[in-house]
Order: C-alpha cells, then structure tokens, then sequence
C-alpha cells in the first residue's frame, strides 16, 4: 500500500518520531518546496554554497566526489531514499557540498530553507534531538573512516580506502584513478596494489579498466 504524505515525512531523518498531528502542525507554517528532475540532472555541485536542506525524496541518484588534488573521482548510485544531502554542512566552517549529486532516473526533492530549520524546525525537541544524533553518527563516521592507512594487510588497506569514501554502506561504487595513486594514497607500492586488484577481478569481486574500479558490491570486498 502506498504511503500517504504524511506517513513519508515519518520516515524522514530529524522527524522520526513526530506524530501526524506534529507533523501536520508543522506544515501549517513550514513551506516544502518540491521539485522534479529528469534522468542526468544534477541537484547540487561539490563546492557550491549550502544553505539550505535538502531531501532527495524518489529516484536513483548518483554521488561523485572528486579530491581535492584531483587524483581520483569516487562515485556511488543509490535508491536509498529519503536521503537528506549533507545536513551536517548547514552549520560547517565551509557550509558548501562535499559531492555532486545527479539523478541517473526521474526524481523528486523537497527543501526546507536554512532560516525555517533555525526558526521552526530545531525549536522542536524531537527534531533537536534527532539532528543532534545525525551530527554525532556523522562525526563517528568521519573518525572510522580515517584509519584505513592504520592496517599490515595490504587488501584490507585498500577495501578500507574504498570504504572510506562510500557514503552508503552498500550498492555500487566506481573508483577512477591511476594506480600509482592509489597506491601513495595507502603507502604502498604499485605492484603489490596491482596484485590485490587483479587478484579482486580474477574473482569477480571488481571490474577493472584502465584508471577505473568498478566495484558492483561494496559488501563483498574484505573486512
């Protein structure tokens, strides 16, 4: 059975737990702006201002985040909706977006405006309470994710390299770079990094091209 409006604003990150009538109240004086896209347009750029909150709300979107140095692109695609983009960098020293999200299908977003989440929504005890935790799972996330150059095992190294970009813990993810960065990136050598990734391909976990990883599955590759 299909949910109804409110029944999806339920499931959204910062209003779990509100109940309809909550809920209900809050639209009385929160203004949604919904909006569609086509397949390959794009919602938002790395390094464009954020300031306001934005949920992808339905579609298959990609996320691609490009480094600093340019020495490699890393995307994912997800369905895993409601996603809220970055939530964590309405109230960051740099307050702009750390990936480019596009949609690969049609999809949906709704935004709240930053001034009517300061205003309204985080007044809420709920909703503080809720957008207090995202902020703490996203600063565990961000320490976990720096220890990957930390382990002996070479294959181990490099899984957790990968996994240190994902945003999503499953699904698809390309990773586009030379080898010999990717091998600087973890403090190894070329050839023992060659090694690992065609030993990954001869076993089906990775497709591999010239400066590219295909990775279909995130979940199979090492622990």
């Amino acid at each position: 059975m299909e949910m109804n409006m409110f029944e999806k604003m339920q499931q959204l990150p910062f209003l779990q737990g509100l109940s309809l009538n909550s809920i209900q109240n809050i639209l009385t004086f929160l203004k949604l702006d919904f909006n569609t896209y086509e397949e390959n347009e794009t919602i938002v750029h790395q390094g464009e201002q954020c300031n306001r909150l934005i949920y992808i709300i339905d579609g298959e979107f990609e996320v691609e985040y490009r480094s600093n140095t340019e020495s490699y692109i890393f995307s994912e695609i997800s369905t895993d909706c409601p996603h809220a983009i970055e939530a964590y960098n309405l109230f960051s020293i740099k307050r702009k977006y750390d990936h480019t999200y596009t949609f690969r299908s049609k999809g949906a977003t709704f935004t709240i405006s930053k001034d009517a989440l300061n205003s309204r929504l985080l007044d809420n005890r709920i909703i503080r309470s809720n957008f207090i935790n995202y902020l703490s799972n996203q600063t565990s996330k961000g320490i976990s994710k720096s220890k990957f150059h930390l382990s002996s095992d070479i294959e181990l190294r490099v899984a957790m390299f990968i996994r240190s970009n994902c945003m999503f813990d499953r699904g698809e993810k390309i990773l586009r770079i030379k080898m010999e960065d990717l091998a600087d990136l973890i403090d190894e050598t070329r050839l023992n990094v060659s090694k690992v990734l065609n030993k990954w391909d001869s076993i089906g976990l990775i497709e591999q091209k010239r400066q590219n990883i295909h990775i279909p599955d995130i979940e199979k590759l090492p622990r």
